[in-house]
Formats: structure tokens, C-alpha cells, sequence
């Protein structure tokens, strides 16, 4: 594998995986609410998010919210005397969440990595620090995002080995090209579709909406009659893709 087609890869998993499972839940969402039933959000646009910690406040909060309530509170939570205490805390909530996603290292890693990123940022106060200092946000952002992708190459594969082997691709080893002529088609005949993945996964549609909304006088019912139209073209699509493909399971069945 090149490294330009590497970087592809990971990047369209980190799309597929939050529109793959933001989906899912808004569907059962939805299911509820026609049964009389209220869920919360699951998901909170988490690739805007500037920490790995805010991440985790937006990714998946039904999970992170139930090892909050039942596992870290419990042990003590950060209201401890002492910050080994609150190390081993954290150490045993994102041991247990990457347990919860597999029995497999892969999971396992997965979990730590984050469970210590999480602790130096608690350690340090960075969340609070960098609201403070604008460049060092900034680039803190960029790098809270570099270890999402990376996380998700670990969560995607199949044994720690594979997953080495793909990441060193994306840093530069063992790569036998920059691009090649692969690449070059994927991107193709994909860079549509990638472009419009990435705009999805951010607030853009909300922010305008409450930008019209609230600038015109009749801004709410145009946004409202804009969003039906929408939501009626991505059922067609979606159907047609259903007839056109073969049968393809949500990533998330397997948890």
C-alpha cells in the first residue's frame, strides 16, 4: 500500500464508522419517539471536538455516560486525595471500554490509548489551558483529531500486527509509494463523496439554519420545507442503494 491511499483508508473508516453508528442511533431514535418514547442524542458532532476528552463528551454518549454513572463514580471518580487514585480510575474505565468492544489487544490498546491521553489532559487541565491560548488550541485540535484516526485503524483491524503494519504505512514506513495510479481513481470517482462525508460530519447545515432562521423573518419555515426536501432525496438514494448493493450490515451489529 502507498502512503497517500493509507491516509484514504483511515479517513473514509472515520467517516463510515460515525455515520455508520450516528445512523443507527438516529434510527432507533426515531423508532422511539413513534412509540411515545424520548432517547437522547448519541452523538454530538465529536470530529469538531478540540481535546480527546470533548470527544468522549460527544462520541457515543450513551456508553460514556453509563461507565461515568456506574464505574468511574463509584471508584471515586476525580474527587480523590490523591492522583495516582485517580490514574487508576481512569485506567479501569477505558480498560473496561475497550473490553466492552472485544475481547482482542486491538480493543484493548484501543481503550488504553485513549484512557491515557484522557489522564495526561485531566493531569495537565489542557481542556481549561488551551481555551486560554489560541495557537496551542489549534494545533491541539489538530492533533486530538490524528489520534482519533489513528485510534480508528487500531479499532478497524483485525490483530495488533495488522494494525502496525497499516499505521506505519500512514507515518511513512514501509510504504511503496507516495501515490500511484490506484489512488489516483479512488479519488476519482470518490472525492464527491468523501468531500460530502467530511461537510456532513460537521455543524455546517445546523449553523446555517440558525443563521437564516434567525435573520429572516420567514427563515424557520424555509429551513423546515429545505429540510423535508432533503430528508425525501436521501430516502431515494439510500433506497437505491439498497436495490443496487448487496446486503451491508452496520458496523455497529457486532457490538
Amino acid at each position: 500500500m502507498n502512503f497517500t491511499l493509507a491516509w484514504i483508508g483511515a479517513i473514509c473508516y472515520t467517516l463510515q464508522i460515525f455515520f455508520d453508528f450516528s445512523g443507527y442511533s438516529e434510527m432507533a431514535i426515531g423508532l422511539g419517539l413513534m412509540f411515545g418514547f424520548t432517547f437522547l442524542e448519541n452523538f454530538d458532532y465529536p470530529y469538531i471536538s478540540k481535546t480527546i476528552t470533548e470527544f468522549w463528551r460527544r462520541w457515543h454518549i450513551s456508553l460514556g455516560s453509563w461507565f461515568r454513572d456506574y464505574v468511574y463514580f463509584p471508584l471515586g471518580g476525580s474527587r480523590v486525595n490523591s492522583k495516582l487514585r485517580l490514574v487508576f480510575n481512569l485506567f479501569v474505565v477505558w480498560l473496561a471500554t475497550g473490553i466492552w468492544h472485544g475481547a482482542s489487544w486491538n480493543f484493548i490498546l484501543w481503550g488504553v490509548l485513549y484512557g491515557v491521553i484522557i489522564t495526561v489532559e485531566k493531569l495537565l487541565s489542557l481542556p481549561k489551558r488551551l481555551e486560554q491560548h489560541r495557537a496551542p488550541a489549534v494545533f491541539y485540535q489538530i492533533f486530538t483529531m490524528l489520534m482519533v484516526v489513528f485510534g480508528w485503524v487500531l479499532f478497524r483491524a483485525v490483530d495488533i500486527k495488522s494494525a502496525g503494519d497499516y499505521l506505519s504505512v500512514m507515518l511513512g514506513f514501509g510504504a511503496k509509494s507516495f501515490i500511484d495510479d490506484k489512488t489516483v481513481h479512488y479519488l476519482t470517482n470518490f472525492v464527491i463523496i468523501i468531500v460530502v462525508g467530511i461537510i456532513c460530519s460537521l455543524p455546517l447545515a445546523k449553523k446555517l439554519k440558525e443563521a437564516v432562521s434567525s435573520k429572516w423573518q420567514n427563515g424557520e419555515a424555509v429551513c423546515e420545507t429545505a429540510e423535508y426536501l432533503v430528508h425525501i432525496a436521501l430516502f431515494i438514494v439510500s433506497v437505491s442503494f439498497l436495490v443496487m448493493n448487496a446486503h451491508n450490515p452496520f458496523i455497529y451489529f457486532n457490538f
